[in-house]
């Protein structure tokens, strides 16, 4: 089952959705985030996420910028559990791939994103489609 949440996470991280009327839109205050500023933000702090503008999924994760791993927990509907990742950056963009803790199966297709921050609140939007994929605050 947990294989099958984290496939659901993936899924929602790279789908492309289509916007309803209440989607969560970038603040005009936001700021692109370079790569030393997103490891800043987030290498060994906890932070919640969720994907408002697709799955409503909700979790929390945890970055390791020197050993290039991210952990965390994830819900979805009725599908629960927790991950591991491996990430990069590509220029200014982070880039993970996940699947579920302990698993040895394949992990998730590599996926980039932007990272907007504004206030403590960090979104991550997709460099193509400019949809926010998911909004992040420390714990």
């Amino acid at each position: 089952m947990r294989t099958f949440g984290v496939s659901l996470v993936l899924a929602a991280l790279i789908s492309v959705p289509a916007l309803a009327d209440d989607a969560v839109t970038l603040p005009s205050t936001a700021k692109l985030l370079t790569k030393s500023e997103i490891v800043a933000a987030y290498d060994g702090k906890r932070h919640t996420w969720s994907h408002p503008n697709t799955d409503k999924g909700t979790g929390t994760y945890t970055y390791d910028a020197a050993r290039g791993e991210v952990t965390g927990t994830f819900k979805i509907g009725k599908d629960k559990g927790e991950f591991e990742g491996k990430i990069e950056f590509k220029d200014d963009l982070v880039c993970f791939k996940t699947r579920g803790k302990g698993k040895k199966t394949k992990y998730s297709p590599l996926k980039c994103v932007e990272v907007y921050l504004d206030g403590d609140t960090a979104y991550e939007i997709d460099p193509k489609t400019k949809v926010i994929t998911s909004v992040n605050k420390p714990i």
